[in-house]
This record gives structure tokens, C-alpha cells and sequence, in this order.
């Protein structure tokens, strides 16, 4: 028995924040007994890590999209303007490349768009002319399996292409006055693009050279490294907002833990630790309300 399967990607969280970037953050929480069982400070920051991980997650689940840069596929179902563009809107945004296209009147007969580089790309969509594809026809229908010349018509597509704000680490020490650095993921990195390396007091502001090569990990800089910079550090477009905002969630979960039990006083009855709940909620509803401008209208 054969089956249909669709090549859509699926939601799927990255860390925001590095642990030296939330043990740097004054958060007033102990993060150095999160494993009862065990006093290894590098047991303390795996479990560390694990959260950062979960916080991210609930970031993305609330916003309905992945906020970091990642490449993803989709499929659709799309129909021709009357202007003659093809108009397509993925889940998330903002849209930052378009790696390529197929289209088809059929889903079994896609074929490829040659240069997608003609299109036009906005936050939240991006459109082709058709007028680019092929639309060969004969009085018996179409002569190859491209695209429809009539408007409204509709069309089957698949897409790759990488959304959100870059999100990653430096892969090798930089010396102070270094004209560029290596990162380990060049995913959502474009030229002209401004990033912050986050390293505490030699934290800094970097710019993207135009002579930057789409996908490269190392990354040329309009000007040289104001500090020198070690390997782990993270580099990052993310909006300060979003990076609070994991802060925020990472103390949140790191506060949950136990505060939901019950405790006994000598003369009162069992209740729970409200004060504790209650700056949980402080915590969650003020990362929300920061993680507003980037949730996702389904």
C-alpha cells in the first residue's frame, strides 16, 4: 500500500539565549540547584540549558511561529493575479530569502521556477511573475506542465525558504580590531544586517559587510571587533524585546518548580505558595506582552 506524504516542516524551537547570556541577567534566581541530586556545576548548567530550551518552546507556541532564522518547505495551493504575479504567505515571518519554487497546474508535475530572485519579498509574503513561467499552450491544453496563462487559476506549489531573526553562536575566538568572524549557523545572515554579540561587559554591535556570500559562516564586518570575543558567545539578530522576554520565561520555569505544593503552617490550614504563583504570573504575562508584536495571526 503506497502513501501521500507531504514535505511541509514542522515547527521545531531553538534556544534563544545561551546559559552565560541568563546567568548574566539579574534574574535574582538560583539557577545552581536545579538537580538536587548532584553538585556538579556542569550537571547544574545541562539542566540549565534543558529549560532555556523549554522557555524557547513556549515562546514559539505562543507567538505561532519559530522566532530565530530557519529554513522551511511548504506546499499550497495558490491561484494567478489578475496583475500577473503569483502571490504566496508562509507561516512565518519575516520572510528573509527565497531559496526556490515549484509550481504546477497539477501537484504530480511541478516543475522549478529558473531564478527566484525576480520576485518581490515582504515581511509576510512574497509574489512572482508569471509571466517568467512556463505557459505553454496549445488549442489541446497545455503543452508541458507549467503554469496556466488565465488569471484565478489555480496552481500547486512548493516553496523553501528562511524566516526570522538570526540566531547563533561564535564558532571561533575573535581578536579585538578582527575584520570578520566565524559563526556556527549562517541561517537568516544578509548583508547590511545588524547583530549584537552578547558578552557581557564586551558586548557589542556588529554590521553584516556587503561583501557578505549568502550562507557563509564567516561573516565580514563594516567595521573591526571593538573587544575580542571567545567561541560559545552568542551572536544575534533577535529583537532585545524577544531575548527579555526568554529571560523572563527561563525564570519563570525556574521559579515553577515545587511552588505549586502545598505547605503546612502550625496554625493554619494547608495552602498553597501564592505570593510565589503570583510573580510566576508577573514573569509569563510581561514576556507576553513583549512577544506581542511577533505572535502569528493564524
Amino acid at each position: 500500500m503506497s502513501n501521500l506524504y507531504g514535505n511541509t516542516t514542522k515547527l521545531f524551537s531553538t534556544p534563544y539565549l545561551t546559559i552565560e547570556e541568563y546567568k548574566q541577567a539579574p534574574t535574582a534566581v538560583d539557577y545552581s540547584n536545579l538537580v538536587l541530586a548532584s553538585s556538579d556545576p556542569a550537571v547544574q548548567d545541562a539542566e540549565l540549558k534543558n529549560v532555556i530550551a523549554r522557555a524557547s518552546s513556549w515562546m514559539d507556541t505562543f507567538c505561532n511561529q519559530v522566532l530565530a532564522a530557519t529554513e522551511e518547505t511548504e506546499q499550497q495551493r495558490s491561484r494567478l493575479r489578475g496583475d500577473g504575479m503569483l502571490a504566496m504567505h508562509p507561516r512565518y515571518f519575516p520572510i528573509v530569502a527565497l531559496k526556490s519554487v515549484s509550481y504546477g497546474i497539477t501537484p504530480n508535475n511541478l516543475v522549478a521556477y529558473a531564478d527566484p530572485s525576480q520576485g518581490w519579498i515582504e515581511d509576510q509574503q512574497f509574489v512572482l511573475p508569471y509571466t517568467a513561467t512556463t505557459t505553454n499552450y496549445s488549442s489541446q491544453g497545455p503543452v508541458q506542465f507549467g503554469m496556466p496563462a488565465m488569471p484565478r487559476s489555480q496552481v500547486y506549489v512548493n516553496y523553501t525558504y528562511i524566516s526570522g531573526y538570526a540566531n547563533t553562536t561564535l564558532a571561533a575566538n575573535a581578536s579585538a580590531s578582527a575584520t570578520s568572524i566565524t559563526v556556527a549557523d549562517a541561517t537568516g545572515i544578509t548583508a547590511g544586517l545588524r547583530m549584537t554579540i552578547y558578552s557581557g561587559m564586551n558586548t557589542e554591535t556588529i554590521t553584516v559587510k556587503n561583501t557578505y556570500s549568502f550562507g557563509s559562516t564567516t561573516v565580514p564586518l563594516e567595521s573591526p571587533l571593538a573587544n575580542a570575543q571567545t567561541s560559545g558567545v552568542s551572536v544575534s539578530a533577535l529583537p532585545p524585546a524577544v531575548k527579555q522576554a526568554a529571560i523572563l520565561v527561563t525564570t519563570a520555569f525556574i521559579k515553577v518548580r515545587g511552588d505549586n505544593s502545598l505547605t503546612m503552617d502550625m496554625v493554619t490550614t494547608p495552602h498553597q505558595n501564592s505570593a510565589v504563583n503570583k510573580n510566576i504570573t508577573t514573569d509569563l504575562e510581561l514576556a507576553k506582552e513583549l512577544l506581542a508584536p511577533f505572535r502569528r495571526v493564524r
